[in-house]
């Protein structure tokens, strides 16, 4: 017997993924106004190698060009959900290949993503990409040639 809790996390994780979905098909396609739709307007993105980037900040990038993805993936996506709170994270691990100013930054990343729930709709209201490493193994460190470290 299925209990009205375990029904909503259910199709609140339906939900999420669906978010989850058409944010990277989004991404990929380079649409801005999809991205914008899908993210709240106070949107973090927190990179690599700790940078913070604002919603604007972020879909500006799309909108210039100047971040061109040519594939993404999410996979091996936890999902964890606080419908009563409106609240859920994912935990997974994206690979990409793309570029950023010209410049190659491709790599595995495990990423935190933050959804909130607004009404019927949910939108992503952080982002937080790390390199993925084994624990206790030291990341290398990017130098001022190089500002984007190796990842596994």
């Amino acid at each position: 017997m299925t209990t009205s809790d375990q029904q909503t996390i259910s199709l609140t994780r339906e939900e999420i993924s669906k978010l989850l979905q058409r944010f990277t098909d989004a991404q990929r396609r380079s649409d801005v106004g999809a991205l914008s739709g899908l993210l709240s307007d106070d949107f973090k993105l927190v990179g690599p190698l700790g940078f913070v980037v604002p919603k604007q900040q972020w879909l500006e990038q799309f909108h210039a060009g100047a971040l061109q993805i040519a594939s993404l993936q999410l996979d091996e996506v936890d999902i964890r959900t606080y419908a009563d709170a409106g609240l859920a994270i994912a935990i997974g691990k994206l690979t990409q290949a793309a570029t950023y100013a010209q410049n190659r930054s491709d790599g595995r990343f495990r990423v935190t993503l933050i959804a909130i729930g607004r009404g019927v709709t949910w939108q992503l209201a952080g982002a937080h990409y790390s390199p993925i490493a084994a624990p206790g193994t030291p990341t290398p460190q990017a130098d001022a040639r190089n500002p984007r470290p190796e990842t596994n």
